[in-house]
């Protein structure tokens, strides 16, 4: 493993910065003049910058450097980088309760290979793991979150017996550097999708009712066009892929929409509503019940979402409204395969979309109750960060998101029928 596979390009921060300011500033000297470098070095940096990354960076001229195409586009992005840094240092600020004065640590002017070692050794809490991480000795990992410390003059980690646990300002320092060098990879993106190549990755994060037809669908769109992109997805709690999405390890979150929670550093967007309906295995005594009610279901065994989760909150409300209790000792699950499995070996039902169980229905497995539950309409949709621009790949896996939802057989076409005649994906 190496720096590069924690999300941290091999790039310097110090040649990153000298190519903003000379982009600003359309000059060399006057650069130099606001970095208190000479031009020499400003120049140098430059030349090496462009060396590396294999496009010219500035056009020269008598009149000045004006920034290529390549070249705004990376500077654009090292400025998002800027920002994250600025960002750190006023949250540092108020932590300390003084000027911090002209830091290293906030200023682009220290080494990515230092904060490498703090990220590894915040990611994996164990210093022999980080230094695995990075290929570099445990002394190396030290050395280097030491003299950050010394720099902020705070502790970032506290030792405890199973290792180094970070302090409450380590966690946004961690958060706002993370930031910084994603947007830094979503520069190097740019610049090779500049130059007629398609790269990177897209990271998403998924909720239970997408993992089904949604993403997957979506997923295969996007590789089909270009299947030289990387795509994860990652599973979990919606409080543990939103801090993911806000420290840049995630690029979209995909699923019920918290309407409700809308911190300001994160927006959201919507694809479509979609309704809830009762869930049971086929061949069950209430599957061809007609004039159901809910009344004569509270009774039976059920399997439901989490508390703090869109859809039983909705269930709850429709409880409430109909002066019902709600199910007592029923089963809280957010897994499709451990619902799945409650229901088949059993006469539970559950709360569930429709979409969720398209190919469980279509394979004779699993059926919706003949029974509506009405005003159980939930916004699905995106939820990303309110500031940063998509890198290449993520805003291409986007509109093929948008598109599979806006497509005639999609979920949001198929709420009043269900989704029976869902279409095979195409190709």
């Amino acid at each position: 493993m190496s720096i590069c596979d924690i999300g941290i390009p091999d790039l310097s921060l110090r040649h990153l910065k000298a190519a903003l300011y000379v982009a600003r500033d359309k000059s060399v000297t006057r650069a130099a003049n606001k970095l208190n470098r000479s031009q020499t070095a400003i120049t140098k940096a430059i030349n090496d910058l462009e060396a590396q990354l294999g496009v010219p960076l500035f056009d020269r001229s008598a009149t000045g450097m004006l920034p290529t195409a390549h070249g705004a586009a990376m500077v654009a992005r090292v400025a998002l980088a800027e920002a994250e840094f600025a960002a750190a240092e006023k949250a540092y600020r108020n932590f300390i309760q003084k000027p911090p004065g002209n830091n290293p640590v906030f200023s682009l002017e220290i080494s990515y290979k230092r904060l490498a070692a703090f990220i590894a050794l915040y990611e994996s809490g164990d210093i022999n793991v980080a230094a695995g991480m990075l290929g570099v000795t445990r002394a190396a990992v030290y050395n280097s979150t030491r003299q950050l410390e010394d720099l902020l003059e705070i502790t970032l980690f506290e030792r405890e017996p199973n290792g180094f646990a970070p302090t409450s300002y380590s966690n946004v320092l961690a958060r706002h550097i993370k930031l910084a060098f994603s947007q830094i990879r979503h520069g190097l993106d740019d610049l090779a999708n500049l130059s007629g190549i398609t790269r990177g990755s897209v990271a998403i994060g998924t909720l239970p009712y997408t993992r089904t037809i949604l993403t997957p669908r979506a997923i295969i769109l996007l590789l089909n066009d270009h299947p030289q992109l990387d795509v994860s997805t990652r599973e979990g709690p919606y409080s543990i892929l939103e801090a993911s999405l806000r420290n840049g390890d995630l690029d979209f979150i995909i699923g019920a929409l918290r309407t409700a929670h809308s911190p300001p550093d994160l927006r959201t967007e919507i694809l479509f509503h979609d309704r809830l309906s009762i869930i049971a295995r086929k061949g069950h005594p209430l599957a061809n019940c007609r004039g159901l009610s809910l009344h004569q279901l509270t009774d039976h065994q059920w399997v439901l979402p989490g508390r703090n989760t869109p859809s039983r909150q909705l269930f709850d409300e429709i409880l409430c409204h109909h002066g019902l209790a709600a199910p007592q000792h029923c089963v809280e699950t957010s897994s499709l395969s451990t619902l799945r499995g409650l229901l088949l070996e059993s006469d539970r039902i559950a709360l569930l979309s429709e979409h969720q169980i398209y190919y469980d229905n279509q394979y004779g497995l699993l059926t919706a109750l003949p029974i509506e539950l009405k005003d159980s309409y939930r916004p699905i949709g995106v939820t990303m960060r309110a500031h940063t621009t998509p890198s290449p790949a993520a805003a291409l896996f986007l509109n093929h998101l948008r598109n599979v939802a806006a497509e005639p057989d999609s979920p949001a076409s198929k709420i009043e029928n269900g989704y029976r005649t869902l279409s095979p994906l195409p190709g």
